[in-house]
């Protein structure tokens, strides 16, 4: 048999690890190798010119020559969730794709971009986050005393940030002392108006901002009454006190007083002693019966009128110190706090300490009115009492008026607390300022970068669209994939027009029963799986809008790459279908008719899917052909076609699977060796894994059914009429090796492998698996091996 040759007959790869190397496909051709032989190169080469080809007739179209590898799930299958392609390609979808994918390579450079701009921004961020944290910090800090003192006139005394912004969103000036400037608000972060401090404005004194605060916000403040003024009481005065008061009296008995000076001393004695018995209160000598007569005309009318003056006005001066004496300490028993009072009751009590030495003077005088006196003056100490009282009486009067209003005043003792703080906080924020400045500028900088880069990439972003929308209908093939991607099981996703966008589509997800657009979420194993997809139904649709199917060459490269067990199943299922496609080219079949995939390639480096597409082409040599991939020590890539001699139908070629796992390798040994003790012992084996392992036989059972049951099978009857039992003495022995084991003694087993044949070995094997009606799994197995 030979092998067909169509289309391309031969092929010769100059690239990275291939040096002339030269292979002859043929129909249906599949490739095997390990990661990194060079399968992804040779895929490639059919595409990038680095492969020579043969061509039988005329060469196909590069369009026509479907390569599904990596460079393809890039190219289809992009980030944003738009799959450009979900449909078959004309030339001219051709040139819009090309067009469109040189927009997406400006796109992305753009997007890089813009996502380096905001990683800039992002740092600029985190330095005015720090600055700001900083700031917060020394804010709240500097402004403990004004919080502690002040909590009712302060706002967000329990978030720091905001306290801080509120300062820094001040303008220096904000705070007014004037009750009728504007207030702040305090859900607001800026002063509703004011002007901007001066350096030359006083400082605001917290003792101020306290003496309000304890007003405004005290509980039970009372309306105090003002002190009373000593100015409308005046103390008189007398020249009688400066003025010896003495009698003019001419009777002999007044003269001898008046000579003697003692009339003060003579009264006082008479006032005190007035009923003395007529005795003298000091000689107790006899008085004449005449001494009261001669004693009042000692005093004359002018003398008399002066000591009743004195006695007037020592009265009325009493009476004034008593008022004053009333009124002050009525004063000093008002409540009202003020630092004032110390200094009323100072000048009080010295007002007092002087009016107790006038009081005694005039005493003194009323007792010796010959006596001169000079009395204290008092009036300044009158005027420093009123002036004490008039401070005291403005302090009394503004906090009266404070309780008259107290929504004003609160605003007022705010404004008062506010702007004291933006003084004594004013470096800080200033200086927060200028560090803030040259980052928001350079902020600004990136935003407006951004800006433009962003408006930029909308515009290509519109560009792409516009050229993946002038597509042809291809909404049957999304169908299509969609009841794929069920059927494999993904129930998460799925494909959907993108709006505004004829025939192009998007990948969705299903979450919580809302179709979410996917951007860069799919895992590799669901990229490639929908490029599979897409590739798949690219092979097997049309090229046009009017349905007319070209005839192709597929070129599949590693298809199942990080896919679970039921993607592997899903595309070995539509790789052999593919195959079936091409294989219609040699002989028609049955249940697919169509032949337009007119030379197949694949490349795997997984087994399991190696054998799932080819397990049932081994037999078709002349359209099938198996190659190994492999790299020499030198890093040189070779091509290998897997063949051997047909040992078992009788000489020709046959194919051969480069994959192969312990049981195949059993059967090839089975077909190929000669030597009957190793026939023997490969025999023993098969046995003993499909009888024993895989059917389930124990050895009794099984030589029960075989010999015992089928004796007849294997006695052959000679000519003379005797029995040859030599094929049931070999079968016999078969079974009695099994208990052999992996010892490898034959516990009492008497038989002599070399006394027989390799064709009568293969035969009694061969009629083992008949009277077993297990002839078809031989028959398998016995192709596969070849």
């Amino acid at each position: 048999m030979k092998k067909v040759r169509v289309h391309i007959t031969k092929t010769t790869v100059n690239a990275p690890t291939y040096s002339n190397v030269t292979f002859e496909p043929t129909l249906i051709n599949f490739f095997y190798g390990k990661n990194g032989t060079g399968k992804s190169t040779l895929a490639r080469s059919f595409k990038d010119g680095n492969a020579a080809l043969t061509w039988d007739g005329q060469p196909f179209p590069e369009e026509r020559v479907l390569v599904y590898n990596e460079d393809f799930i890039r190219k289809n299958v992009q980030s944003y969730g738009n799959i450009p392609g979900v449909f078959t390609i004309s030339e001219v979808n051709a040139q819009k794709k090309k067009e469109a994918d040189e927009k997406a390579i400006e796109k992305k450079s753009v997007d890089d971009t813009i996502v380096a701009r905001g990683k800039e921004a992002v740092a600029k961020q985190g330095e005015l986050d720090k600055l700001h944290g900083d700031y917060v910090e020394a804010i709240w800090g500097a402004t403990k005393e004004f919080r502690d003192k002040f909590p009712l006139a302060l706002a967000y005394l329990r978030d720091k940030k905001k306290f801080a912004d509120k300062i820094q969103s001040m303008t220096p000036k904000a705070a007014k002392i004037d009750p009728d400037a504007p207030s702040f608000d305090e859900e607001d972060m800026s002063m509703s108006a004011g002007e901007n401090h001066s350096e030359e404005e006083p400082m605001i004194e917290i003792a101020d901002i306290e003496a309000l605060y304890q007003t405004i916000h005290g509980e039970n403040q009372p309306n105090y009454s003002a002190y009373h003024l000593l100015s409308s009481t005046s103390l008189p005065a007398s020249d009688l006190l400066s003025t010896p008061i003495l009698s003019r009296s001419d009777t002999e008995f007044a003269r001898f007083i008046r000579a003697l000076g003692n009339l003060d001393w003579i009264t006082q004695g008479h006032t005190k002693y007035h009923s003395s018995e007529g005795k003298c209160p000091y000689c107790q000598q006899t008085i004449p019966d005449t001494f009261e007569d001669d004693l009042a005309a000692c005093y004359d009318a002018e003398y008399k009128a002066d000591l009743k003056k004195l006695s007037s006005f020592v009265q009325q001066y009493k009476d004034a110190l008593n008022n004053v004496y009333k009124t002050a300490h009525t004063n000093e028993g008002n409540n009202f706090p003020s630092p004032l009072q110390a200094d009323y009751k100072a000048a009080f009590e010295l007002f007092m300490e002087k009016a107790r030495a006038n009081v005694t003077l005039l005493e003194q005088k009323s007792a010796s009115p010959a006596d001169v006196i000079v009395l204290e003056d008092l009036s300044d100490l009158l005027v420093e009492l009123d002036q004490i009282s008039r401070k005291i009486n403005e302090d009394i009067k503004a906090r009266n008026a404070v309780l008259a209003d107290i929504p004003t005043q609160k605003k007022k003792c705010t404004n008062m607390a506010w702007s004291a703080i933006v003084q004594r906080t004013q470096v800080l924020t200033n200086t927060f300022r200028r560090n803030t400045d040259s980052v928001i500028s350079a902020m600004n900088y990136i935003k407006a970068e951004s800006n433009k880069l962003k408006a930029k990439s909308q515009a290509l972003s519109k560009e792409i669209a516009k050229l993946n929308s002038e597509t042809v209908n291809t909404t049957k093939t999304m169908q299509d994939i969609n009841r794929a991607i069920a059927s494999a099981g993904f129930k998460g996703f799925e494909l959907q027009e993108k709006p505004g966008a004829k025939y192009v589509y998007q990948l969705v997800r299903n979450q919580n029963g809302k179709k979410i657009v996917v951007d860069k979420d799919l895992s590799e194993g669901e990229r490639h799986f929908i490029a599979f997809l897409y590739f798949y139904h690219m092979v097997m649709g049309s090229q046009s809008d009017a349905g007319k199917v070209e005839d192709k060459i597929v070129v599949i490269d590693d298809p199942v790459s990080s896919m679970d067990s039921g993607s592997l199943f899903v595309v070995a299922s539509l790789t052999r279908e593919m195959i079936a496609v091409c294989y219609n080219n040699y002989a028609l079949h049955e249940e697919i008719v169509d032949d337009h995939i007119r030379q197949f390639f694949c490349m795997t480096h997984n087994p399991y899917f190696f054998r799932e597409i080819s397990y049932n082409r081994l037999p078709d040599y002349e359209c099938v052909s198996f190659f190994e991939i492999k790299k020499d020590t030198q890093n040189q890539t070779s091509i290998t076609e897997c063949q051997d001699e047909d040992t078992i139908a009788g000489g020709g070629l046959i194919n051969r699977s480069p994959v192969r796992n312990t049981y195949d390798t059993l059967w090839h040994e089975y077909a190929t060796t000669s030597d009957p003790d190793t026939l023997l012992i490969v025999i023993r084996q098969i046995l003993e894994y499909y009888f024993i392992q895989m059917v389930g036989y124990q050895n009794g059972n099984l030589r029960s059914d075989l010999l015992d049951k089928n004796e007849r099978e294997f006695v052959r009857i000679l000519d003379d009429g005797s029995e040859d039992r030599s094929d049931y003495v070999s079968a016999a022995a078969m079974i009695a090796m099994l208990n052999v084991g992996a010892t490898g003694f034959n516990d009492g087993l008497y038989y002599d492998s070399s006394a027989t044949s390799v064709e009568q070995l293969r035969s009694v094997f061969e009629r083992i698996f008949k009277v077993m009606h297990q002839e078809q799994h031989f028959n398998m197995m016995t192709r596969k091996a070849r």
